[in-house]
């Protein structure tokens, strides 16, 4: 118990290091408690669409639909929400996510074609059908009286049962370990006889869930949802991908659920504040770059020093 304290404890420093930072550059914005609180709202539904493309991730797939889903989901909850309400928006936003990661799963299943290039291509095709469904205007809108679960506190009870439901599923599941297994090595998998092609279509439907989630939320915190083409629902992924790597690097630490939220947290505080600094785009890049690598290096080497540590402390008291 005091080890997992502990490691709670030295995960929580990753934000706080980088908050202080940023108070003394930007005292005046970050003094203020509201901007924690807000920084805290912004993460959770890119923490949420994160849990989503965790489980291709873990599993060796690469899954760039994820965006483009979460779009169609989103647009058919808001399609459903003007005609059945908010039970037809929610019922809509998970049907439609659910399957379109399943269409994308038994594709990945059928044909074997890489990952990459297949994802790749349906993210195409999913922008298109988004733009058909969304209409004309490109975009579709809800009622207020549907978008109550995107302010708080509802939102931040919708975060922690999704941290609930993918702490359980992706730890105290059969379909975990065989997750893993295959993430890990797939014909090692497959000869032990796990069923990887299976497997790999549950990850993109498990993610569906989770996917589904975030596009409510979207949906229900912006009280709209719009189609983009030319790949630009690509860029929905990119924040979620970074915080996953930089949570399997504080796995060591910390659980994956616990260490993707810390993660995406941190890469927030890091947008906002170089936003109230004044920075560029271009150099925002540039900083969240250098971040990544040195985050990486950090925990990389952790390890190592820990080990050239161990002897010398056994052997100082033997030289006394």
């Amino acid at each position: 118990m005091k080890k997992i304290l502990f490691n709670t404890v030295k995960t929580l420093l990753l934000p706080v290091i980088i908050y202080c930072i940023f108070l003394c550059v930007c005292f005046d914005r970050f003094s203020n408690w509201n901007c924690v609180y807000t920084i805290f709202l912004q993460s959770i539904i890119p923490t949420i669409t994160a849990y989503a493309v965790a489980y291709g991730n873990i599993c060796g797939v690469f899954d760039f639909t994820v965006g483009s889903a979460l779009i169609i989901s989103g647009v058919v909850g808001g399609l459903c929400a003007a005609k059945f309400g908010f039970v037809g928006m929610v019922l809509g936003a998970f049907a439609a996510g659910l399957v379109t990661t399943a269409v994308t799963g038994l594709l990945n299943w059928v044909l074997k074609i890489p990952s990459l290039v297949l994802t790749m291509g349906l993210t195409m095709i999913y922008e298109i059908v988004g733009k058909q469904l969304a209409g004309q205007f490109g975009f579709v809108q809800i009622d207020s009286k549907y978008a109550f679960l995107g302010s708080s506190p509802n939102i931040i009870f919708v975060f922690l049962g999704s941290m609930l439901l993918f702490y359980f599923l992706f730890n105290h599941t059969k379909f975990s370990f065989h997750m893993r297994a295959v993430g890990s090595n797939e014909l090692v998998a497959k000869n032990a006889g796990i069923k990887t092609g299976l497997v790999k279509f549950k990850s993109f439907v498990y993610g569906g869930i989770f996917l589904s989630i975030a596009a409510v939320l979207t949906l229900s915190q912006s009280g709209s949802v719009g189609a983009q083409t030319g790949l630009g629902s690509v860029t929905i992924v990119f924040k979620p991908l970074i915080s996953i790597l930089l949570a399997l690097v504080l796995q060591r630490i910390c659980n994956l659920t616990i260490g993707i939220f810390i993660s995406q947290f941190s890469l927030n505080i890091i947008f906002i504040g170089l936003i109230a600094a004044g920075m560029p785009d271009t150099f925002q890049n540039v900083v969240l770059g250098l971040f990544l690598l040195i985050v990486m290096i950090f925990f990389q080497n952790a390890e190592r020093l820990k080990l050239h540590r161990s002897p010398l402390r056994k052997a100082q008291p033997e030289r006394a």
